[in-house]
């Protein structure tokens, strides 16, 4: 499929269409795919065509994406993505940054940016991507999407390029909160994959998080956490102070991701790192940099499990935490590299604690009604509880449509 196949600009040079492989749930439905997830006899581009020029083709189709195709799915075609998934603006990838069509002045968010600018667009009705640090969530609250990002390990990860497989899982997203459901469930398949814990009974805002953004998102957050308890009948309450969402978790985060990053791909980093962006080229440096044993290493390698328990004393098995995605609207596509690297870091400290405890967040896109704004929220669940959250937004998006507050 040419570049300019669209206007939108989402599709991946090289890109391939494919056709449905059975007949099931997911009949005439359409998927656009980031080109990181394989697919037989095509070099997957990660982003960069210097990654394609130094690849062979793939041998096999990742089970995730054939999975979808034996249940009746269609692939448009393949979709573009931030360098090496690496990124999380939607700027980083091969020719024209793609659209958004929610906010045209503004990008995507990254690294899943050409699935959502397809699915925002309507050139897909649905989109299969990745999440480490928030390539699924970040480009679903900046495109106005539901977005979904599983329990770690619960979904296929084979025949996915990786970035940093103790964060890495395949996600999806979708207009429709239905659609969403019926995808994420035929990745799920079969239903003993994910029994889980049961339903939620307590529903909590982390408070201190919500006075460091803007008013409009914190309103939104707010009132996605009181449909949430008044439809599943759940206690609402705030979360203690410093429960989770911060720096120093966002940054505990970085620096592990950074060093698996350099473990797996330092080998052709190494002999490439002049063809990258350069705020790409840069986070490569700093992973370099994290590589070698050092006191830091083990430092966090011992943070992370207590992080993880604070985590679980915070939010139990019975609770879920509604948070916001970023910190308000994508950034423009005029934005300088400080007002990028403020927006990455902003978002790392929502998006760290799913990715640190393996845990499965929700997105919903929520419209706050006085402003005409879209805000993704996030809804934060115990590890396991995938059919839970989706059940959530049944319940407070019956209609398909953003929850409106």
């Amino acid at each position: 499929m040419p570049e300019d196949a669209s206007p939108v600009h989402c599709w991946a040079p090289g890109s391939v269409s494919l056709q449905a492989a059975g007949h099931g749930p997911l009949d005439n439905v359409t998927i656009a795919v980031k080109d990181m997830i394989s697919v037989a006899g095509h070099v997957s581009s990660f982003g960069h065509p210097r990654w394609r020029a130094t690849h062979p083709p793939s041998l096999e189709t990742a089970p995730a994406l054939s999975s979808l195709l034996a249940a009746g799915a269609s692939v448009p075609g393949l979709a573009k993505l931030d360098q090496l998934a690496y990124s999380l603006i939607g700027n980083a990838g091969e020719g024209v940054a793609p659209l958004n069509s929610q906010y045209p002045d503004r990008f995507t968010g990254g690294s899943s940016s050409g699935p959502a600018a397809a699915v925002a667009a309507g050139l897909a009705e649905a989109g299969l991507g990745t999440d480490t640090a928030g390539s699924i969530r970040v480009p679903a609250a900046a495109c106005g999407l539901f977005g979904f990002r599983p329990t770690h390990g619960l979904v296929a990860a084979r025949g996915v390029l990786p970035l940093a497989p103790s964060f890495d899982v395949v996600g999806v997203l979708a207009r429709r909160a239905a659609l969403l459901g019926q995808v994420v469930e035929v990745l799920l398949a079969p239903p003993e994959a994910a029994p889980g814990p049961g339903p939620a009974r307590r529903v909590c805002v982390p408070a201190d998080v919500l006075a460091g953004v803007g008013p409009e998102l914190a309103a939104a957050v707010r009132g996605t956490a009181r449909a949430i308890a008044d439809a599943s009948g759940c206690a609402l309450s705030e979360c203690p102070p410093r429960s989770f969402p911060d720096g120093a978790a966002a940054d505990l985060f970085a620096r592990l991701q950074g060093r698996e990053v350099w473990r797996i791909h330092g080998s052709w980093l190494s002999g490439n790192r002049q063809f990258l962006a350069p705020d790409v080229r840069a986070r490569v440096d700093r992973a370099k940099a994290l590589g070698g044993a050092s006191p830091q290493q083990q430092a966090d390698e011992q943070a992370w499990p207590r992080y993880v328990s604070r985590l679980g004393d915070a939010l139990p098995p019975d609770s879920v935490a509604v948070l916001p995605v970023i910190t308000g609207l994508p950034p423009l596509r005029s934005a300088g590299p400080e007002e990028l690297t403020a927006f990455r870091a902003g978002a790392f400290r929502f998006t760290a604690p799913a990715s640190l405890a393996g845990r499965p967040e929700l997105v919903i896109p929520v419209q706050h009604r006085s402003s005409g704004r879209r805000f993704g929220v996030g809804i934060l669940g115990p590890r396991g509880s995938d059919r839970g959250l989706l059940r959530i937004a049944s319940l407070i998006c019956p209609d398909d449509a953003a929850l409106g507050v």
